[in-house]
């Protein structure tokens, strides 16, 4: 391993640190390039406006997925993988958006580990959405209930 010398009586500037929030953009906007048929595409989180609308035609999915989570539990992906299995054409509607593209041109994939990756970058760039829809439920329902238990009585 090379051994940095260092000469004395030279000043040097330290590296400049990474800029905080440096990688907001990535976090906020995680976009990630996976290959469908040969060419690169971008997979993309729905914006606010797409998410609504995906909402009504991803409704199925969302409610066996919030089956899976409401113990509190975040399932394992084969788990997810096989209820995605179960709603497949919705998912692929909602992939085709992630990525710009047709859905014609998802129908026609047919690598096996193109499909797989596409998945996953998917699931990894749209994953929090559908969390987020999930978990607001769960909120919203517990909400409910501790508005019907009424005031909990405080003791003597």
């Amino acid at each position: 391993m090379a051994v940095k010398k260092t000469r004395k009586g030279v000043i040097t500037a330290p590296e400049p640190a990474a800029a905080e929030g440096a990688n907001d953009l990535q976090l906020l906007h995680p976009n990630l390039v996976a290959t469908v048929n040969g060419r690169e595409v971008t997979v993309r989180e729905y914006g606010f406006v797409e998410g609504l609308q995906l909402q009504t035609l991803l409704q199925p999915f969302l409610d066996d997925l919030y089956e899976l989570i409401k113990a509190d539990n975040l399932p394992p992906v084969n788990q997810i993988v096989g209820l995605i299995g179960l709603h497949t054409d919705a998912v692929m509607e909602a992939i085709a958006v992630s990525i710009d593209t047709e859905l014609a041109e998802l129908q026609a994939l047919k690598n096996q580990y193109e499909g797989r990756t596409l998945l996953m970058k998917w699931w990894t760039a749209n994953g929090p959405f559908f969390y987020r829809c999930v978990l607001d439920r769960i909120m919203a329902e517990r909400q409910v209930e501790k508005l019907r238990a009424g005031a909990i009585p405080t003791p003597p």
